[in-house]
């Protein structure tokens, strides 16, 4: 057994966050299932949808994904998701893009948790999350 890394799709991510003058690191650890998800930090929510923030390459090109917020590492700590519409991408930087997305239906687990967290959310914290592509929007 070597000691490097072998693995196609690494479980940590790491990204600077823009923020006023500064940039901040943010580390996302993924579960072992999830590994090939790209990872995210929810950095905005509104009544129109919610703005992610995530690494810029690969370029996010699909349309419709399931997000995962990670709210711990525990087995006990549910993984609330929600399935969303991305709908517009702007590059940041050379690191990071800021995506727009839209929930694809309402009220589900995911958009309830970070409508309670939404003074965290805008408080520099942001929520961990992942994104896995969907082919095709769930009727």
């Amino acid at each position: 057994m070597t000691g490097i890394d072998q693995r196609r799709s690494p479980r940590v991510e790491f990204f600077l966050v823009p923020d006023a003058q500064e940039q901040l690191p943010v580390w996302v650890i993924k579960p072992a299932d999830l590994a090939g998800a790209r990872a995210g930090v929810v950095v905005n929510l509104s009544e129109g949808g919610l703005q992610i923030l995530t690494a810029a390459e690969p370029e996010l090109d699909a349309t419709h994904y399931e997000m995962r917020l990670l709210l711990g590492e525990d087995d006990g700590v549910p993984l609330f998701s929600a399935d969303v519409r991305r709908v517009w991408t702007r590059a940041l930087n050379h690191r990071v893009q800021l995506c727009g997305f839209e929930f694809s239906t309402a009220h589900s687990q995911a958009e309830e948790f970070l409508r309670a967290q939404t003074a965290q959310i805008t408080a520099r914290r942001g929520v961990r999350c992942v994104l896995m592509e969907r082919m095709t929007a769930l009727a």
